[in-house]
């Protein structure tokens, strides 16, 4: 059965970096797996009647799943924001039969704000900041304490997919 690892949570909370982690330790117990790490949706002008571009990030993710697939994987690590039942059902229309597993970082606000002042050095910081307060808000998904290190949350995160003992 194909599973999907979904690693959400607010943004500066770790998403990318505890997927690109957990590649890196898939890879050397030799467990097969592809990471899509993108919101799949940054792209303007959005389409009419799809404000926040979902259609073309469903369309962008089945995409990429195809072609993974056909490799024969059959588990997808997704670092995204899934917020609400709508971004669920992306992926699961994007993944049609995934079993979906939603895990949750979940970093204090000041831990949130230190990450993002050495991420974002442009113009982006404040826009990140105010969306990171309104993700954090979510409760979809088990959560996972972000205040470790990579490597230790990574090691969580698969143990809790099952895909790592």
């Amino acid at each position: 059965m194909v599973e999907v690892l979904v690693i959400t949570g607010p943004c500066g909370a770790g998403k990318t970096s505890v997927a690109f982690e957990c590649m890196e330790l898939l890879d050397r117990a030799l467990v097969p797996a592809a990471m899509v790490d993108a919101e799949l949706a940054y792209f303007h002008p959005k389409p009419p009647g799809d404000p926040h571009g979902y259609g073309v990030a469903e369309e962008g993710l089945r995409t990429l799943w195809t072609v993974y697939a056909a490799q024969g994987i059959e588990r997808l690590l997704l670092p995204r924001v899934v917020e609400d039942e709508e971004q669920r059902a992306i992926v699961e229309r994007a993944v049609p039969g995934a079993r979906i597993r939603i895990l949750r970082l979940v970093a204090s606000p000041d831990t949130i704000r230190e990450r993002l002042a050495k991420r974002e050095i442009g113009s982006a910081l404040e826009w990140h900041e105010r969306r990171s307060t309104e993700i954090a808000e979510a409760t979809l998904g088990e959560p996972v304490d972000a205040e470790r290190p990579v490597g230790a949350i990574a090691r969580d995160v698969l143990a809790r997919a099952g895909w790592l003992r």
